[in-house]
Parts: C-alpha cells; structure tokens; sequence
C-alpha cells in the first residue's frame, strides 16, 4: 500500500488520516471527518478535511496498484476480490457524498448571496430615494433664497427713489427760500418803511424752513439708515444664498459619487453570483458524471476492477 509523503499540520499527519480512514473502512463504515477524528482521538475538523479528502482522491490508485503488485504473483482469491470490490464501492459512495454536501453548500451559499443582493439593492435604492428627497428640499431652499434676494433688490431701489426724490425736494426748498429772501431783500431796500415788517416776515420764513429743514433732514437720515439696513440684509441674503448654492452643489457632486459607487458594488456582486452560478453547474455535472453503473454489470475479475480505478483516477485528475 503507497502513501504520500506525511505532512505535519497542528500535530496530525496526513499518514495518521490515511490509517484511521483504512481503519473505519474495514469496519464497514464510511470514513467520515467525525469518525476518522473519533479513531484517531484527536485533530480539528478543518485539518482532517483535506486531508481526508486526498485519502479519497489517492484510494483509486492504492486499489490499482495492490491489484497490480497481486497480478505480479498470482491471482487474488474472490473473497479477497469482493472486499476490494466492496471498499471500492464505499469509496464511491463517500466521494458521491462529499460532493453531494459541497453541492448543497454551494447552493446555500448561493442562496445567502441572493438574499444579501436583494436587501443591498433594496438598500441602495432607499438611500437614492432620500438623497432625490434632500436634493429636492435643497433646490427648494435655493430658489425661496433666490426669491428674497430679488425681493430686497427691489425693496432696495424703491428706497433709493424715495430718498433722491427727497433730496430733490429739499434742493427745491432751499432754492425756494433763496429766491423768497432775496425778494424780501429787495423789497427792503425800496420799502424802508415795511423792513421791519420784512425782517419780521423773514425770520418766520427762517424759523418755518428751519423747522421744515429739521424734519426733511431727519427723515433724510432716517432714510439712509433704511437704506444701509436693507444693503446689509441684501449682502447677508447674498451670500447665505452663495453659501446655500455652494453646498448644494457639493452634495450633488457627494450624491453622485455615491451613486456612482453603489452601481459598481452591484456589478461586483451580480459578477460573483454568476460565476458561482457557473460553479453549481460544473458541480452538478461532476456529481452526474460520479454516479455509478447498475449493479448487473458488477466486474468479477482483477482486470476489470483495474479499468475502474483508472477511470475514477482519470475523473479525479479532471476535478
């Protein structure tokens, strides 16, 4: 009987394996992980898997080469053939096995990664409709900035007509008082007699510009103040406005970055689940090819057995 050289893996060689899985089949039992570990006493399922595995992969060409090494001297005696027959058999049955619990694996797996693709589209398309959401209230915000921006311009030149209009009368006003002054002056000069009159005339026109000065400069001013308060509330409006618009755009360009992000992550995903797709297929078609022949067509003899192994060694080498 050939093995391949012992590898050291966490203290358990691939020969103590081999041995322990030789010993459950001549039990009549099929080597399992757990029954190998359970004759062995030891070892982790994740180290005594493969190399169980390569027991099963190597069982063909141990089988071949003890018929081999009988045919070298002279035949085997039946009973010695139908329990090389029977552990071929079980050997069949155990591979058919293993790829039976992969396949289902696989289709778990697959199912998992399904069900994991469908909450992320269902994700990604919830975060799509709130990010359309934000950049709708954004926009929205945007234009009613934009709205009272334009509201305070015209508020704006409305003040400043008012106030050259005001200005254009206190112009008139003063003009008036000069042309009424002077024509009081001259009427004092050819009226001697009523300049006490004038003077009298004159200085309730003074005291009556006066007061009307004071008022039409203090509306003045009052107006200019106006004017100042509504330039600041217009610079603040424009540049809340600049800022808004600034950040609108960069969530837009955020909000697209991410879009463009999500896209590729389900590209990647739906790539994956379809080549794993294509791996179920192949298994499935290696199990069907594993499947072995009715029982009435069972082989006797050395020779035969021997054209079996080497066809399972052929499709063991294709895996």
């Amino acid at each position: 009987m050939s093995y391949i050289t012992p590898k050291t893996t966490r203290g358990v060689q691939e020969q103590d394996v081999w041995t322990a899985a030789d010993a459950v089949l001549q039990q009549g039992q099929r080597p399992t992980i757990e029954r190998v570990r359970q004759h062995m006493g030891r070892g982790s399922p994740n180290t005594v898997g493969p190399m169980l595995e390569s027991w099963f992969a190597r069982l063909g060409e141990r089988l071949v080469a003890a018929q081999g090494g009988a045919e070298a001297g002279e035949k085997l005696p039946r009973p010695v053939q139908e329990a090389m027959h029977t552990l071929w058999q079980a050997a069949l049955t155990q591979a058919q096995a293993v790829a039976q619990e992969a396949l289902q694996a696989q289709q778990t797996q697959l199912a998992d990664a399904q069900a994991a693709l469908q909450a992320r589209e269902q994700q990604l398309q919830q975060r799509s409709d709130n990010l359309q959401q934000q950049k709708q209230a954004l926009d929205e915000a945007l234009k009613l900035a934009q709205a009272q921006q334009a509201d305070l311009s015209e508020r704006l030149d409305a003040m400043q007509q008012q106030l050259e209009q005001r200005e254009q009368l206190l112009q008139a006003q003063r003009k008036e008082f000069d042309a009424l002054q002077q024509q009081r002056d001259g009427e004092r000069q050819q009226h001697q007699a009523a300049l006490a009159a004038a003077a009298q005339e004159r200085q309730r026109l003074a005291e009556q510009f006066s007061g009307n000065e004071k008022r039409w400069l203090g509306e003045l001013d009052r107006s200019r103040q106006e004017v100042e308060k509504l330039k600041k509330q217009q610079q603040q409006a424009t540049q809340e406005a600049q800022e808004l618009l600034a950040q609108a755009r960069s969530r837009q360009a955020e909000l697209e970055n991410e879009y463009l992000a999500a896209q590729g992550a389900l590209t990647t995903t739906q790539h994956s689940l379809d080549l794993a797709n294509e791996r179920i297929g192949e298994l499935k078609e290696t199990l069907q090819q594993q499947r072995p022949a009715p029982e009435a067509a069972t082989p006797r003899t050395g020779p035969s057995l021997q054209r079996r192994a080497l066809a399972q060694k052929s499709l063991t080498r294709r895996r």
